[in-house]
């Protein structure tokens, strides 16, 4: 399952944030800190190639206004201590210079997939606070009730100072971030900057309320053995057409169905579909947000190159009923060859098939009749808030993470999941050692948001949420593979669904 689609959802499920199911779901409880006991925890061995061990995770948000932001020191002061494993101890990240003078600063992060990562990144952020003569209290909250926490904190003015992100627009419609421009300026100018595909999701009016931490695209997962069996090379298709054509050659039903596309009621089909539709030229919206354009020459185009794929038997006959872990498993067992999907796979691979790893490359969704769009754009960024009554602390805190050789560690740490905000990054030796993550510097840089081509407004996005929790453009495609409805009434009756939305949203 996508970040960006499970964001959206969750945020456009109920649309405003004061909706009450949601506030009750959570209770207005806070997560707890956490223990420092969890340092005792050994991190697991990183991902092949990597001289590190596993560890790193979730960040907070920052924010802050001033200028005294630049009074923060980022000259190393020393490391923190790192918890030892048994291959040795985990990079200990440098430490800066902040006079916390007792304050305490509170951060909420998502989990990162790597349970000893994020523990270590609470560690590290620990450290960071002791040395400076104040406190860090960093808590790993839960994926799954990340959100509704955070809209009972904002409910009862108790938001943490920093927080992790991904819809970071949405809450800066709710005016609770602080502006993090001139931090932003200043990390921007270290290791080769920041990717510039992060700032329609960050800025509004010349103004940026998050720093990026890392991105997450969805490549396109390819057998390259497979491919060299076709077409006698080891090459990733560059055009759906190419795809299409390699798949007619090694498709084998029933045991082997070449492209993996989730068609299943789930989020990941949206995300699958929709990368579809951008390729072949079509769009969810109009570029100025207010009104749905899914219905088109291209989307309809986009829809018959699913069927004929279906039709073909090229995808496999159960992924109707695949829920977000369909492809991953296809991918995994060998009965695909192409799937669509971010680095999760990657991640498996490394643990339990090196000989399928060899054999696999991650690479842009092949081209359609428009081009090609990478999708998922944006990522994690850390934001402060704007009632934090330590402002300048918590913009310190995260200048200590965001330290590239310190950021490089926690994406080491965490083995691929994450691939780094700043693009100079992508020329340490533990992603250029991996072939794999050899096109993601231009997946980030291409990237788009499902706005597109409208920029991602807070309402545009809660309505496009609720488009994804609705499970519109699966239900689309569910259509027209499972009920041979004709392709031109599947996409009529998806752009009807999207009218009905976008009119809560005073849109259209």
């Amino acid at each position: 399952m996508t970040r960006r689609i499970f964001l959206r959802g969750v945020l456009g499920a109920g649309g405003a944030l004061a909706a009450s199911g949601l506030l009750a779901a959570c209770g207005g409880s806070t997560p707890s800190a956490v223990s420092s006991a969890a340092s005792s925890a050994a991190p697991t061995s990183a991902a092949a190639g990597s001289t590190a061990t596993t560890s790193a995770a979730a960040t907070s948000a920052a924010a802050a206004t001033s200028s005294q932001a630049a009074s923060v020191a980022t000259s190393a002061a020393g490391s923190a201590s790192a918890p030892a494993s048994a291959a040795g101890p985990a990079p200990a990240m440098a430490l800066t210079k902040f006079p916390l003078k007792s304050v305490k600063v509170t951060a909420w992060a998502w989990q990162s997939f790597s349970p000893d990562a994020d523990r270590y990144i609470a560690d590290q952020a620990q450290a960071w606070g002791k040395a400076n003569g104040g406190q860090v209290e960093y808590d790993i909250v839960q994926n799954s009730v990340f959100t509704q926490k955070l809209a009972a904190a904002i409910e009862a003015k108790t938001v943490p100072d920093v927080i992790m992100l991904s819809n970071v627009l949405y809450y800066q419609g709710l005016n609770i971030l602080a502006d993090l421009t001139d931090e932003y300026t200043k990390l921007d100018k270290l290791a080769g900057g920041f990717y510039k595909s992060f700032l329609p999701g960050i800025q509004v009016e010349n103004k940026i309320y998050s720093i990026p931490i890392e991105s997450g695209p969805s490549p396109l997962f390819t057998r390259l053995d497979l491919m060299q069996q076709a077409t006698g090379t080891r090459e990733p298709p560059k055009t759906l057409d190419d795809m299409e054509t390699v798949a007619k050659k090694i498709n084998k039903p029933t045991a082997f169905y070449a492209i993996g596309w989730t068609l299943g009621r789930t989020p990941d089909c949206e995300g699958n579909i929709t990368d579809i539709i951008h390729n072949d030229g079509g769009v969810l919206c109009t570029k100025d947000g207010t009104k749905p354009a899914l219905q088109s020459d291209a989307t309809i185009g986009a829809l018959q190159r699913i069927k004929r794929w279906w039709d073909d038997k090229l995808i496999p006959p159960d992924s109707t009923s695949w829920d977000d872990t369909g492809n991953n498993n296809a991918y995994q067992s060998k009965r695909v060859a192409f799937v669509d999907n971010p680095a999760s796979i990657y991640g498996w691979l490394v643990s339990n098939d090196q000989k399928l790893l060899a054999d696999t490359s991650m690479s842009p969704i092949p081209a359609g009749k428009a081009g090609n769009f990478s999708s998922g754009a944006g990522g994690w960024s850390w934001s402060v808030s704007n009632a934090s009554k330590s402002q300048d602390a918590s913009i310190a805190l995260i200048d200590f993470l965001m330290q590239p050789d310190n950021l490089e560690i926690q994406c080491e740490q965490i083995g691929g999941r994450w691939f780094p905000a700043y693009q100079d990054l992508a020329k340490k030796t533990f992603w250029t050692s991996k072939p794999q993550f050899a096109a993601y510097p231009d997946l980030i840089t291409n990237a788009i948001y499902n706005s597109y081509p409208a920029p991602p407004l807070p309402k545009l996005m809660a309505a496009l949420g609720e488009v994804d929790t609705g499970l519109v453009i699966a239900d689309m495609a569910q259509a027209v593979v499972v009920n041979n409805t004709p392709v031109d009434k599947a996409v009529a009756d998806a752009q009807n669904k999207m009218e009905d939305i976008f009119k809560k949203y005073n849109l259209g």
